[in-house]
């Protein structure tokens, strides 16, 4: 079986590319559409290989709930996307052991980010 992804934005349509840029890894992936709804994944028994979600989304936001996991003892490589970088985020996701892409991105950029993150960079999947 594959990692467990979980990938977190408001906009289904996102959700959905992310799921379809994901699918040769065979990832199970869960969907999230908020903070809240993250959350409550990231308190699933079982970790997750990785969280992919967005900055700006409903309830806690992207950067507080990496901080609520991190604080909460997880160890999950996150990779927060957004069309609205700057240098205060790049610090604090950081600080956070987070991974930031910036919106727009290409599928290779994604797809390497997340080989970089799950140390799978060999896979066939992600060529």
């Amino acid at each position: 079986m594959g990692p467990r992804v979980i990938v977190a934005d408001d906009d289904p349509a996102m959700r959905e590319w992310l799921r379809l840029l994901l699918r040769p890894l065979g990832a199970l992936i869960r969907e999230a559409a908020g903070g809240l709804e993250l959350l409550d994944l990231l308190a699933d028994d079982e970790p997750y290989d990785l969280v992919i979600t967005d900055v700006r989304m409903p309830g806690p936001d992207g950067l507080q709930v990496v901080a609520m996991a991190r604080t909460a003892g997880s160890c999950a490589p996150f990779l927060v996307i957004t069309a609205f970088p700057d240098d205060d985020l790049r610090r604090a996701l950081r600080s956070a052991g987070a991974t930031l892409l910036a919106k727009p991105f290409a599928p290779a950029e994604l797809r390497a980010a997340v080989a970089e993150l799950l140390r799978v960079g060999s896979s066939p999947g992600l060529s």
